[in-house]
């Protein structure tokens, strides 16, 4: 987990950091129903989106109200060990996936950036959530499936699209999210799917959760999690990298800026639709994918991306799909 202070220290999982990675995943899940109360209508969904995330995160706008909750993270027994010798580098598959995170540039050209410092894995956390009274059932429902979401398909710290810092939920008010088969795993999405993944919902303004979100897990677990991120990488790498027959500005699908492309792919900044998970399956790790396909890019010279090579690279996990 790439996660620390103002100078890239690993220094500890703070509130801050999780409550901003809850309100990503809360954004995800309420787009859709918001937009159905709201009778399709994208401005006023959007409006009504902030007003409850406000209300119910806190906001910081005009004079600004307090969250309806505190939130508590207790990681005393979480080791920062302040090592840098993971990933190892571009070559390595894990590396393919970390741009950023392993030490580039000289000093003689000025452009030396170090080797992150990372929290090791294997580690265990929790998070508490003490929610006024008057914060009604459904809306604490929609922040425990803020929770799930998290930790099914989530994670903290740099790269953590790309799988690096992935959280594993272990359970919410006793209820347990351990799997011991990946079709545990499948049935937990597939839950949630049924809430979330609404029909109607078919290009979301940012990333969240609509027709075309789809989810896949390699059904080939390995023994660490590091192998598991190993493997993703190395299937990213050879449907997308140099081994593959892709080449230019359809690339920039899978996020920007890309070197590859135009001037303006290079220049431009969009998250990928694609995000990588490791999880655990009993004493075994395995790699997934969620794709979220939403509206690309705000300059239409960079909107409508190959959305389906995007999709397809789900393709190449060898589990089941959930369509």
């Amino acid at each position: 987990m790439f996660i620390g202070d103002a100078e890239q220290k690993a220094s500890g999982i703070s509130p801050a950091s999780v409550k901003g990675a809850l309100r990503f995943w809360w954004r995800a899940l309420m787009w859709g129903k918001i937009l159905t109360d709201e009778k399709m209508d994208s401005n006023a969904a959007l409006q009504a989106l902030h007003q409850q995330e406000s209300a119910l995160f806190g906001s910081s706008a005009d004079k600004g109200n307090a969250a309806t909750f505190t939130l508590r993270v207790d990681a005393a027994s979480v080791k920062t060990e302040h090592k840098t010798d993971f990933p190892k580098g571009g070559n390595d598959p894990s590396g393919y996936l970390g741009l950023g995170l392993w030490e580039s540039g000289s000093h003689a050209k000025g452009n030396f950036q170090p080797h992150r410092e990372y929290i090791s894995e294997n580690q265990t956390f929790s998070v508490t959530l003490k929610i006024q009274p008057s914060v009604s059932t459904a809306q604490q429902q929609t922040l425990k499936d803020a929770l799930l979401a998290w930790g099914l398909f989530g994670g903290l710290g740099s790269r953590a699209r790309r799988a690096f810092g992935s959280v594993a939920i272990q359970s919410i008010d006793n209820t347990f999210f351990t799997f011991s088969k990946t079709t545990d795993y499948f049935a937990a999405v597939n839950q949630l799917f049924a809430t979330y993944r609404l029909e109607s919902i078919t290009q979301p303004p940012f990333t969240a959760f609509g027709k075309g979100s789809r989810f896949a897990i390699n059904d080939k677990s390995e023994k660490d999690a590091r192998t598991a991120h190993a493997t993703l990488g190395m299937k990213f790498k050879d449907y997308r990298g140099q081994p593959s027959p892709l080449r230019g500005s359809v690339k920039r699908v899978f996020g920007m800026p890309y070197a590859g492309g135009t001037r303006l792919e290079g220049e431009a900044r969009r998250a990928s639709p694609l995000l990588f998970h490791v999880h655990p399956i009993g004493n075994q790790f395995v790699g997934a994918l969620l794709f979220m396909p939403a509206h690309f890019h705000h300059d239409t010279a960079l909107d409508r991306p190959s959305y389906t090579l995007a999709r397809d690279f789900l393709d190449q996990l060898q589990g089941s799909l959930v369509a």
